[in-house]
């Protein structure tokens, strides 16, 4: 009944509207995938600057601000690109580069624009050299300079993206402002002037058919605009920030930035809108007219909305948002961590209330971990399992709950220690994912199918997470032998938990295989072929068959079945990360890289503590024999 009620909490508050839009709300079009410009701004800052926030290291000294969201220094940028270097958020760690851009080392090891810039001049040729090179005949260097040129790319275009909306063009003859019917004095955007051109189009071609020395005032008053106009022109390559949608919805529309909409390109009349209020939103902030903006934002939603509902969702990029900065992950992973330590200090004293507080922060921290799952379920229309970082967090989610279930059913702190553990270690694990980049990115085409992430990709990922989970019970028992080798009657009961364990491990496994070879003739028309992902997956099924053979039979006592469990874990890894370091087969849409090491000291991790923890416990109960 309590779980009950807490699991209609947190689905309940999906369902709360999340107040008015916000600047980081407005969605933007990058990699296939429409996103809240919140999101967008925290991939790019974490690209140059590697956080998804700004530190005082990297602000200007002048003010007392400790920390500034990424979204916020969007908007300091685009509205203030004169004042870009300000900002220290080239990130550059490797000393050699530091160097040869003739920047002096700083233990932040972040710099500003135009010093990044001025060391980037004096290396042009090099770049232009190494830039027509493969991936392999890079060095490390070769590649830290490419992303340093690469990043301060980046930093230019998103300065001056939005400089076209901008109001740099102040009106100082009485005649145009008359005909533009603005004040005189008062400064206009680059996009005000184009779309109102028709106004003063007779002063303008009075240009071409004049002398200079016969212009009158307003003649050169339309000269200095038009100059203007041409020098404000020239930032029209910053294309970056695609955030007018398509008129219309079809299949071959895109998006575009605010430049592309100035040259000369047919603009919708919804898109005008959009762009005009988008406009109307940077002049109110430039103002500091809080009111304004948020009425400007406000109008800025409904536009969405109506115009260009069958695009978009806004509660979804407004959920988006809201996940970016509750952080529910970090939550979960606290509240792990917290459940470790409340059980750690129950073995110390009060052990009754302490496992019952850690048992509670557990599922606390399973609530957080589920409800960021299911908000990412909603955002991305489709099943949380099509990356490894995906996977990885689900895999966690499914070790928890299965450790969850165990405390519930014994009481004792193990099913408590299971879970903290492999909350702990596996959202370490996706946290390291998490900073390459967007992590709710757009699924390959062989993926892109709901029904068959739904079915085989979740199912193989629950097997992944429940063989884990039963390796890491192995772990326990192997451990309970040592501590404890005389209380046979839990060491009974962890038996029983790791068979039942394996059992369900081996279903999820077997049955997402087979329904993996059925996805597999459907797309490239073929059940089996060898493909290493494929052969992974055997791998684990062959390897939980024969334990459970050799357990029924007798070849491995208790002890026996607890280290193979724990080998399995090294089988399990090998067919879920290890198989993308031979870059080869038609799962190549899943690969990663750098990981090698971190495989094999996984690998040596459990070969070490499983085969000492073996020896251990048997020398253990040999001791105990009479």
């Amino acid at each position: 009944m309590k779980f009950n009620t807490i699991l209609l909490l947190f689905l309940s508050l999906s369902e709360l509207g999340f107040g008015g839009m916000q600047f980081g709300d407005i969605p933007v079009h990058e990699n296939g995938r429409i996103k809240p410009l919140d999101t967008f701004s925290r991939n790019q800052l974490l690209s140059m600057y590697e956080k998804r926030s700004l530190k005082s290291d990297a602000l200007p000294g002048n003010n007392n601000i400790q920390k500034m969201e990424a979204v916020d220094w969007l908007l300091q940028l685009i509205t203030h690109p004169d004042n870009n270097d300000a900002f220290h958020v080239f990130n550059i760690r490797n000393p050699q580069v530091v160097g040869s851009l003739g920047l002096e080392w700083r233990k932040s090891h972040v710099y500003n624009r135009m010093e990044v810039l001025s060391g980037i001049q004096h290396q042009i040729s090099y770049i232009a050299d190494i830039q027509g090179k493969s991936e392999e005949q890079l060095t490390e260097f070769d590649k830290q300079m490419l992303r340093v040129y690469g990043n301060i790319i980046r930093f230019q275009e998103l300065s001056y993206s939005f400089t076209c909306l901008l109001p740099l063009i102040s009106i100082e003859n009485e005649e145009i402002a008359e005909k533009l019917q603005v004040e005189k004095g008062e400064k206009l955007s680059y996009f005000q002037i184009v779309r109102n051109i028709d106004a003063i189009n007779e002063p303008l071609k009075a240009l071409l058919n004049k002398e200079e020395p016969q212009w009158n005032a307003e003649e050169r008053e339309v000269k200095r605009i038009v100059t203007l106009l041409n020098d404000i022109g020239q930032d029209n390559f910053a294309v970056s920030i695609k955030i007018i949608p398509p008129e219309n919805a079809d299949d071959e529309a895109v998006w575009l930035s605010p430049w592309e909409i100035m040259d000369s390109r047919e603009l919708g009349e919804k898109q005008e809108k959009l762009l005009i209020t988008l406009e109307e939103y940077i002049q109110a902030y430039l103002q500091n007219d809080e009111s304004q903006m948020v009425s400007t934002l406000a109008k800025y939603e409904s536009l969405l909305k109506s115009d260009f509902g069958q695009l978009l969702s806004v509660k979804n990029l407004k959920t988006e948002s809201w996940m970016n900065h509750t952080k529910l992950f970090y939550k979960s992973m606290a509240f792990y961590l917290l459940s470790f330590i409340l059980l750690s200090l129950s073995w110390v004293f009060k052990p009754e209330l302490l496992r019952k507080m850690s048992f509670v922060s557990l599922l606390t921290g399973v609530g957080f971990h589920a409800y960021a799952i299911y908000l990412r379920i909603i955002v991305m229309q489709r099943p949380p399992v099509s990356t490894l970082y995906e996977s990885v967090i689900f895999v966690s989610l499914i070790g928890v709950l299965s450790a969850a279930i165990l405390e519930y059913s014994r009481k004792d702190g193990i099913g408590v220690f299971a879970g903290s553990v492999c909350g702990i270690v596996l959202h370490f694990v996706g946290f390291g994912y998490a900073n390459d980049g967007d992590t709710l990115g757009m699924l390959v085409a062989v993926l892109n199918s709901n029904f068959w992430l739904a079915t085989h990709v979740t199912t193989i990922t629950i097997g992944y997470g429940t063989s884990l989970f039963a390796g890491l019970l192995g772990h326990i028992y192997l451990i309970q032998a040592i501590r404890s080798p005389e209380d046979k009657a839990n060491l009974k009961t962890i038996n029983s938990n790791m068979f039942g364990a394996t059992l369900f491990a081996l279903f999820f496994t077997l049955f997402g295989t087979i329904l993996g070879g059925i996805w597999a003739d459907q797309s490239w028309g073929r059940f089996w072929g060898w493909d290493p992902k494929e052969n992974g997956a055997l791998l684990i099924v062959m390897w939980q068959i024969m334990m459970l053979h050799m357990r029924i039979t007798g070849l491995v006592k208790p002890m026996g079945f607890a280290l193979g469990l724990v080998l399995n874990n090294i089988v399990v890894i090998l067919a879920w990360f290890g198989v993308n370091l031979l870059s080869v087969g038609l799962h190549s849409y899943g690969f990663a890289s750098g990981i090698a090491i971190n495989i094999a000291i996984f690998i040596a991790v459990e070969v070490i503590s499983g085969l000492g923890t073996y020896f251990w416990a048997s020398n253990r109960r040999l001791k105990l024999k009479p």
